[in-house]
């Protein structure tokens, strides 16, 4: 009996500590929806996404590093030739965050945006060539918990550049942090 007195009390300040540690690491995926001429070629795709991020419980921003993989499936018509491929988008990007400030909350929201390099590329379609661009990234976002799991769910819009064209998508990505 006293050894689950001890392993309930051991356990129950858990969540507060460790929700409170100033960096944390973690891996996120999702739905990514393509917008503008992306989303007229593309159809909805997923990526994936692992993060650094350093913050303190006694202030209301932080900073996180991303670095996400989307991909979009394509089919293109010439002629009598129909192509099957993807566009893939890989990200590395700086972020601020700010913390909404709300007490008592089971959950804790936030807004986020930053920029930093993409790059593109398609699959062996011979229509498109990769390319490195500058974009910039702003979206939504709210910590929570999950199975005893600190975890985050968000949406960001996210745009850059590829040989003269827009490239815009928003993905919507669940989460863990360690």
């Amino acid at each position: 009996m006293r050894v689950l007195i001890l392993a309930a009390a051991a356990w129950l300040p858990m969540g507060a500590t460790f929700a409170q540690r100033p960096i944390a690491i973690g891996i996120a995926g999702g739905l990514s929806a393509p917008q503008g001429r992306l989303g007229d070629d593309s159809e909805i795709g997923w990526h994936a996404l692992a993060t650094l991020g350093l913050s303190s419980p006694m202030v209301p921003h932080g900073i996180r590093v991303d670095l996400a993989y989307n991909r979009f499936a394509f089919s293109q018509t010439g002629g009598d030739v129909s192509r099957l491929g993807y566009q893939g988008i890989g990200s590395l990007t700086g972020n601020l965050l700010y913390r909404l400030p709300l007490t008592n909350s089971p959950v804790s929201p936030y807004l986020i945006g930053g920029m930093g390099a993409y790059r593109s590329r398609c699959s062996d379609t011979g229509v498109c060539v990769g390319d490195t661009e500058f974009g910039w990234n702003a979206g939504l976002g709210t910590k929570l918990y999950l199975l005893r799991l600190r975890s985050f769910l968000e949406v960001r819009y996210h745009r850059t550049e590829r040989l003269g064209t827009t490239l815009r998508f928003i993905p919507v990505t669940l989460g863990i942090t360690l």
